[in-house]
C-alpha cells in the first residue's frame, strides 16, 4: 500500500470512536505491564518537574535578591556612563524626577542615588567598597537592604551614620556605634574622606552587597564625592516583573536622548546567561525521561503485537485495512502516554505544592549567598513549562508507535491465524 493511503487509513482510523476503546481495552489487558510503565512514567515526569522548579526557583530568586538589593528593574543614568561608569556621569536629580512619572501603575518606587568607589577605614582593617549615597525613605521602599537589618537600625535622621552588612562589620572588625572614616576620589579627582558612625548592620541574600557596600544618607554621599545636588542614577521598581521593557521605552521617550535607560538584564548580563543555561538543563532533562519513556512505551507495544498476532491476522483476513492496525496501535500508545503524563503532571505540581514553603538549604547558605540565593528555595514552575512535557510526550508516543506498527501491519493473515 503507498505511503500516502496507510498514512490517510490512520488518521481515519484514529477519527474512529471504537479506535479507542480498542486501545482502552487493550491497555487493560496486562495490568501489571501497564502499571510498570505508568509507574515509570509518572515517577520519571514528575521528578523531572520538580527538578526543573527547583532550578527555577533558585534563579528566579537568585534574579529577585539582585533585583531588590541592587539593581531594580531599570536604572537611569547620563549618556555615556555605559563606555566608562563613574562619578562623573550625573544628573540633575530635580529635572530628572519630572521625567520620572509614567502611567500609574508602571512604577511601584523610584530612588535616586549616588554610586561610587572609595575605601572605608576602621582602627583595625581597611576594605575597598562600593560607596552608595540613598534616599532613606524612598530607598526602603526600593530595596529590601532596609528590611534586612540585624543590629541598630537602617539610616534615618542622625547625621554621619552609614550601614553596613555584617560580613563587612567582621572584615572592619567594628560593631553598630564604632567609627569608620570612608574615602573617596571626588568629582574633581581629589582624595577626600569623611568620618562616620557604623548605625547599623544588616544581611541579605547577596555576598557583594553584605561584603562590599557602604550606604549613607544622599546628602552626605553627594558632599563626599562634591556632586552638590547632582545624583549618579535613578533606579525604578516596576509594579510587576516582566514590564521592565515597556517602562524602559515609557521612561526613554519621556527623558530623550540625553540619558541612557537600562534594564536589570542589560546590568547583570550574567542572570540571563543563568536563566539560559537552566533551560538547556531542563532539554537535557526532558531528552533523558522521553528518550527512556519512548524504550518502554515501544517495549510494552511490541509485545502486545506479539501476544496478539493471532487476533491481528483474524481482522485483517476479515478485511480490517492495515492503516487501521497501524491507528489501534498509536492509539494504544497515545492512551499510555496520556495517562502516565497526567498522573506525573499531577504527581510533580502535588510535590511543587508540597515544598511551597520553601527547601531549606541554610546548611549550604556560605555557597549560596556568593551567587545571590537565599538559604531557603521555593520550587517555582513558570505555567508555559508544562505544557513542553505534554507536547514532547505525545510525539515521544507517535514516535514509540511506529516500530510495534511497523512489525503489526507486516503479519501475514495466513500466518498468523495459525500462529500459537
Amino acid at each position: 500500500m503507498p505511503i500516502e493511503g496507510a498514512l490517510l487509513g490512520t488518521v481515519r482510523g484514529l477519527l474512529r470512536p471504537s479506535t479507542w476503546r480498542i486501545a482502552l481495552r487493550n491497555v487493560a489487558r496486562n495490568t501489571r505491564r501497564t502499571a510498570i510503565v505508568l509507574t515509570a512514567i509518572t515517577v520519571g515526569l514528575s521528578s523531572m518537574l520538580l527538578a526543573m522548579a527547583i532550578n527555577y526557583g533558585m534563579i528566579f530568586q537568585m534574579i529577585q535578591t539582585a533585583i531588590r538589593t541592587d539593581l531594580g528593574h531599570v536604572q537611569v543614568h547620563a549618556r555615556g556612563w555605559s563606555d566608562q561608569p563613574g562619578i562623573e556621569w550625573t544628573l540633575s536629580q530635580t529635572r530628572t524626577e519630572a521625567g520620572l512619572t509614567p502611567a500609574p501603575g508602571k512604577v511601584l518606587a523610584a530612588a535616586p542615588r549616588v554610586r561610587g568607589e572609595g575605601l572605608v577605614f576602621s582602627p583595625r582593617a581597611s576594605v575597598g567598597v562600593r560607596v552608595l549615597g540613598v534616599d532613606p525613605v524612598r530607598e526602603a521602599e526600593l530595596s529590601a537592604v532596609a528590611a534586612s537589618v540585624t543590629e541598630g537600625q537602617y539610616l534615618g535622621s542622625e547625621q554621619r551614620r552609614v550601614v553596613v552588612g555584617e560580613r563587612l562589620a567582621e572584615r572592619l572588625k567594628v560593631g553598630v556605634g564604632d567609627k569608620v572614616v570612608v574615602s573617596v576620589q571626588d568629582v574633581l579627582g581629589d582624595m577626600t574622606g569623611e568620618a562616620f558612625r557604623i548605625g547599623g548592620t544588616f544581611r541579605t541574600a547577596s555576598r557583594d552587597i553584605d561584603e562590599g557596600v557602604v550606604f549613607l544618607r544622599i546628602g552626605e554621599g553627594q558632599a563626599l564625592f562634591g556632586l552638590e545636588d547632582a545624583v549618579t542614577e535613578w533606579v525604578l521598581l516596576a509594579e510587576a516583573d516582566g514590564d521592565e521593557e515597556a517602562l524602559r521605552e515609557e521612561v526613554g521617550a519621556r527623558l530623550g536622548d540625553e540619558v541612557e535607560v537600562s534594564t536589570w538584564k542589560e546590568l547583570r548580563p550574567f542572570l540571563v546567561q543563568m536563566m539560559d543555561m537552566f533551560k538547556q538543563t531542563g532539554w537535557v532533562l526532558y531528552a533523558a525521561i522521553f528518550i527512556a519513556m519512548a524504550f518502554g512505551i515501544a517495549n510494552v507495544l511490541l509485545m502486545a503485537v506479539m501476544e496478539r498476532i493471532r487476533e491481528i491476522g483474524i481482522l485483517m483476513a476479515i478485511g480490517m485495512a492495515p492503516g487501521r492496525v497501524v491507528a489501534s496501535i498509536v492509539a494504544e500508545s497515545i492512551v499510555l502516554t496520556g495517562l502516565g503524563v497526567a498522573g506525573g503532571v499531577a504527581l510533580g505540581l502535588f510535590s511543587i505544592e508540597a515544598l511551597s514553603g520553601g527547601i531549606d538549604l541554610s546548611r549550604w547558605s556560605e555557597g549560596l549567598v556568593t551567587w545571590g540565593i537565599p538559604p531557603k528555595i521555593v520550587p517555582a514552575l513558570p505555567e508555559g513549562e508544562l505544557w513542553v512535557p505534554v507536547g514532547i510526550a505525545t510525539i515521544t508516543a507517535l514516535l514509540a508507535s511506529l516500530w510495534p506498527a511497523v512489525r503489526a501491519v507486516r503479519i501475514r493473515p495466513a500466518e498468523a491465524v495459525r500462529h500459537i
